[in-house]
């Protein structure tokens, strides 16, 4: 029964479709939609990265962000803080990208210590992850 399981998540997971992007030029040109990359997503994102589930709302992604996009990302985020204790990610084995941090349930201790802050998006239901030092913002939702 376990065998069948894990047979069954794991080509569930093969289902997963996965980009990578430069720019957001990249993201305009692709022609990627909202299921693929947030729409406000600010402008200057670099180094974009997404991937989602086609069977269901399920997706992931991550951007690098420089100083002058910072207040365009905070626009886009609600602005109290959320805490991470009890937060799990269940992103797919293969999304290789994914911090080790991020995955299954979130130590909240751990992710303050790295400099990571939790948020709402005030569209959607997604929860971005972000370190304003590094300019790097992780999100996921379902």
């Amino acid at each position: 029964m376990l065998l069948l399981a894990l047979g069954v998540s794991a080509c569930r997971d093969r289902d997963i479709l996965t980009f990578s992007f430069a720019s957001m030029a990249e993201v305009h040109a692709a022609g990627a939609d909202a299921r693929d990359i947030p729409k406000s997503i600010p402008e200057g994102a670099h180094d974009i990265r997404a991937a989602h589930d086609p069977d269901s709302h399920r997706r992931w992604g991550l951007f690098d962000f420089g100083p002058n996009d910072a207040e365009a990302l905070r626009a886009m985020l609600k602005p109290e803080e959320v805490s991470l204790a009890g937060v799990e990610c269940d992103i797919p084995g293969r999304i290789e990208w994914w911090p080790v941090i991020l995955r299954g349930p979130v130590n909240a201790e751990q992710a303050t210590l790295a400099g990571l802050r939790a948020y709402r998006s005030r569209e959607g239901d997604l929860l971005f992850v972000v370190h304003w030092r590094q300019g790097r913002a992780y999100y996921w939702g379902n």
